[in-house]
């Protein structure tokens, strides 16, 4: 009686299944196409930010950056919430098909039991008993067929549950795939939440300087380049002077952060009129409060935390290179320490207004050197996934 009620739940649960299948895959369709749509939105955004950056610094376009990054970082927030809705629906589709799987493999093993026994039952029996106990050669003939049928069979139910048991294993990898992206993409999304209401307070902060003249503003921008070119001056200074030791180990660097959208490339053109300054980085945007992890093994530098002005990180790497973070907005480590390749050595800022940031920037990013031989090199040159 157990078994009969257990066999009709079962043949409940699939109808179900089978029932809203339809139904479940337009909801899955349609949210891959309203992710696809965000997307689009997202890149034209980025291509306004990108016109934005490049006008000339003034209170005015100061405040209207300000206003681009914040609905880009909403935008980024929308793109998550329909990606973990996504994900959560795509699992879903792919445990319908796990469960699928397992049935087949269930009626596969059935059949291929039945073929067995049937195959040993006929095994009983020599060859001369079966010509024997037959009463025609037409007799023996169909005894011997039914025997390669059932072998065909066994050979057939084998082959079949090979299959399957590798397509269960490729979609329990996809499924873990999908899981390891949702913890990743929940993780992004708190950066990604902090780093909007940091821009959204930075904005107010701002606005009470809307009192100040033009010329005010243009006063400050004037104080903020020479506070970056004696940043510039004391690291190069900083950096000739590392003793220097033999270097070992390959001239590569994995990316400080996830993130790979450059703002500002090496010795960028664009920077260097909108700033009045050479440019020996690359900015990568990234949320404020990113986790910035050590590209190769070294040794920390320098870390100077510039409060209210502009801060940074000096890590002399045991390959010979050394690298430079500015902007940051928090430090995880000491001048001194040694650090190893992964390790959190600090966190991005960038936020006009917020601590370390330096007042002549435009938005949350990291700001990365890469030296080699007591000269600023093009980062991406030496950056390996």
């Amino acid at each position: 009686m157990r078994r009969w009620q257990t066999g009709l739940s079962c043949l409940l649960i699939i109808a179900l299944v089978a029932a809203s299948s339809p139904v479940f895959a337009d909801t899955l369709s349609d949210k891959q196409q309203e992710l696809k749509n965000l997307q689009k939105k997202i890149t034209e955004q980025e291509e306004a930010l990108a016109k934005v950056r490049k006008q000339k610094l003034t209170l005015d376009s100061q405040m209207k950056l300000l206003d681009q990054q914040i609905e880009s970082a909403r935008l980024a927030l929308e793109e998550i919430d329909i990606e973990v809705t996504t994900i959560g629906l795509e699992k879903s589709a792919i445990n319908h098909e796990l469960v699928d799987l397992e049935e087949q493999a269930l009626a596969k093993r059935v059949e291929l039991k039945q073929a067995i026994r049937a195959s040993y039952m006929s095994s009983q029996d020599s060859p001369i008993e079966i010509i024997l106990g037959s009463d025609s050669l037409a007799g023996f003939l169909s005894q011997m067929q039914y025997l390669d049928t059932i072998q065909s069979k066994i050979s057939g139910n084998i082959k079949a549950l090979e299959q399957i048991k590798s397509s269960l294993a490729t979609k329990k990898a996809l499924l873990e795939d999908k899981n390891e992206r949702l913890i990743d993409i929940r993780a992004k999304r708190v950066v990604e939440e902090q780093s909007l209401n940091i821009q959204i307070d930075a904005k107010t902060k701002i606005m009470k300087d809307l009192k100040l003249s033009e010329a005010d503003y243009q006063k400050r921008l004037t104080a903020a380049r020479a506070e970056e070119e004696a940043v510039n001056s004391e690291i190069a200074a900083l950096l000739r002077q590392v003793p220097k030791t033999a270097p070992f180990g390959e001239l590569t660097l994995i990316w400080p952060i996830p993130y790979r959208k450059i703002t500002a490339g090496f010795r960028d053109a664009d920077y260097a009129r909108t700033f009045g300054l050479p440019h020996n980085a690359i900015d990568i945007a990234a949320p404020q409060g990113t986790p910035i992890h050590c590209p190769a093994n070294g040794t920390v530098s320098k870390v100077k935390d510039g409060g209210k002005g502009l801060s940074y990180l000096v890590i002399t790497h045991d390959n010979g290179l050394a690298t430079v973070y500015m902007h940051l907005s928090r430090f995880a480590v000491g001048t001194g320490a040694r650090v190893t390749q992964g390790q959190i050595i600090g966190y991005t800022g960038g936020t006009p207004g917020t601590p370390g940031a330096g007042w002549l920037t435009t938005g949350p990013h990291l700001h990365f050197e890469v030296w080699y031989q007591d000269q600023a090199r093009n980062p991406l040159a030496y950056l390996v996934s």
